[in-house]
């Protein structure tokens, strides 16, 4: 293959594009030769506790800050050795232990033991911590028990540290995605001494992890807090892989909306535009112009309403229905999103190996009918709801023309509610939404991921709706004896969530990324998930 220098050109078309292209070549800038990257990463964090964050802008901060016992390579989604160097599977998937690296330490130089994970699992199972996620893990042994407070002692748990390096997971029954789940900063280590320094184990406002008290196991250390302003991160030198972190600091951005991204990027002030869209005016033109700073990255995501099926009128299956059907999704995706998205009539994506039960498509007569059904006929009587969303310009777009369609095809009224993030989690968490967007992806890549989190009682299922056999089929797939009979299962529960459609798929995520020429290493992947190590600012290798 042929190489030709692209940065004289690069310049030019940039040049020609923007009215600032000072992000090519630009070696000098000391802050460049200093290895900091700087990115954003959407709206502001709502926390970077490992324990509690769900969104992705935490997420991506929190993959600096801390580390599990394993890592997924997130090009072929495999398991990694990373706090643990090694680990073995024993009675038929139902124990396993891990040994951890004798050079872990804290960021404080402390020794990892296996008594610290011991001690996470504690708090990430305490009820009152509120772990959005800690239902994916009741295989663990009485890990249910203790997280539902049926019993308050955690020596019960089947989380034991059998010496300082020797950690061990029983199990009360298979989980073949066990290891997977294990792979994600959200179960790494919390310093103990730092927690109970500053509140209790199960305290969800513990300030601990403000700057100047967070103590991590990660590649970074934290800097600097600046509400909306900033996060800085520092390499950590008791990282135990410090040797191939090659930047110095990470400077994470906030942008609330994909304009302030551009154009922080346009500025030559971030390095990265890494929030998961830009403007979509823009991406015909970065792909014409500049298509060495512009990526569109294929998701294993997806883009939703959903439904809170414990208020009137969505407590009504054919309201739902009537309120899907009546969404043009190609129109969408070929006239607002822009980026090769491709309609979504099911939650899971698709994949080779899984193909997921689809949805009836877009049908305005049908739609009207299950109004009727109701007890709304051409929309009389129907009360005024609302629709919820963060701020964002794609999210409003999107609001808009959806509900200019319900109106159209419905005669109904829906009020638009934009919400700044964090008060929008908090107001969609506690289910006073009527009607909310919402999206989702899985770290390892797999539909159980998506599935989980609609089950009864599930911290991430902010739509109110429950259905046992939904969660007897979605529970007993982990017991599957093969992928395929696993598949199945999933496949029979997601029929069962189409048909009652407490949510409306709506499209499956083509992320729309920009990263200067000068960054070297960084690889996007399919959950957009950041990794650090191999990175480096060209100029300082």
């Amino acid at each position: 293959m042929r190489f030709f220098p692209l940065f004289p050109l690069l310049v030019i078309l940039l040049a020609a594009f923007v009215s600032c292209s000072s992000k090519t070549g630009n070696t000098s800038d000391p802050e460049k030769t200093q290895q900091v990257l700087r990115m954003s990463i959407g709206a502001f964090p709502g926390t970077i506790d490992p324990h509690q964050v769900t969104d992705m802008p935490g997420i991506k901060v929190v993959a600096a800050l801390m580390e599990g016992l394993l890592v997924t390579d997130y090009l072929t989604f495999t398991q990694h050795p990373a706090v643990a160097e090694s680990w073995e599977e024993l009675e038929d998937g139902t124990l396993y232990r891990f040994t951890l690296r004798e050079n872990a330490e804290w960021s404080n130089g402390e020794t990892i033991t296996a008594e610290d994970f011991v001690y996470a699992w504690q708090r990430i199972l305490s009820p009152g911590l509120g772990n959005q996620f800690a239902l994916d893990y009741y295989a663990i042994k009485n890990a249910g028990a203790f997280h539902k407070g049926e019993i308050d002692d955690f020596t019960q748990v089947g989380v034991k540290a059998l010496s300082e390096r020797l950690l061990e997971f029983r199990l009360e029954k298979r989980d073949p995605l066990f290891l997977k789940r294990l792979s994600d900063a959200r179960t790494a280590p919390v310093h103990r001494a730092t927690v109970e320094k500053f509140g209790a184990i199960d305290d969800p406002n513990n300030p601990w992890i403000r700057a100047g008290n967070y103590v991590g196991n990660g590649p970074f250390i934290l800097k600097r807090w600046e509400l909306n302003q900033i996060i800085e991160v520092e390499k950590n030198p008791h990282y135990w892989d410090a040797e191939k972190i090659t930047l110095e600091k990470v400077l994470f951005n906030p942008a609330d909306s994909e304009s302030i991204e551009e154009r922080l990027f346009r500025s030559d002030q971030i390095d990265i535009a890494f929030g998961g869209r830009i403007p979509v005016d823009k991406i015909a033109r970065y792909k014409a112009e500049a298509p060495d700073v512009f990526f569109s990255q294929p998701a294993y995501a997806t883009y939703f309403y959903l439904f809170n099926v414990q208020k009137p009128p969505f407590d009504n299956v054919d309201v739902r229905k009537a309120f899907s059907y009546a969404i043009d999704k190609n129109l969408i995706t070929q006239r607002i999103t822009k980026n090769g998205e491709a309609i979504a009539n099911a939650l899971s994506p698709i994949s080779e190996a899984y193909k997921p039960p689809q949805m009836q498509e877009y049908n305005p007569q049908l739609a009207r009918e299950h109004l009727a059904k109701a007890g709304f006929p051409g929309g009389k009587g129907f009360p005024q709801v609302a629709l919820s969303y963060n701020t964002a310009e794609i999210h409003q777009a999107l609001a808009v023309a959806i509900q200019q369609m319900w109106k159209k095809e419905l005669n109904v009224d829906v009020v638009l509610e934009n919400q700044e993030w964090k008060v929008f989690l908090d107001f969609r968490q506690n289910l006073q939404h009527d009607i909310a967007r919402a999206g989702s992806s899985s770290s390892f890549a797999d539909p159980v991921d998506f599935l989980d989190s609609l089950r009864t009682g599930h911290g991430l299922n902010d739509t109110g709706w429950s259905n046992r056999e939904y969660d007897e089929l979605v529970e007993s797939s982990n017991q599957a004896a093969t992928q395929q009979e696993r598949y199945e299962l999933l496949y029979k529960a997601e029929q069962i969530l189409l048909d009652q459609l407490p949510l409306i798929p709506i499209f499956y995520y083509n992320y729309s990324l920009l990263k200067s020429p000068q960054v070297k290493g960084f690889e996007f992947n399919m959950v957009n998930y950041p990794v650090y190590k191999g990175v480096y600012l060209e100029g300082k290798k």
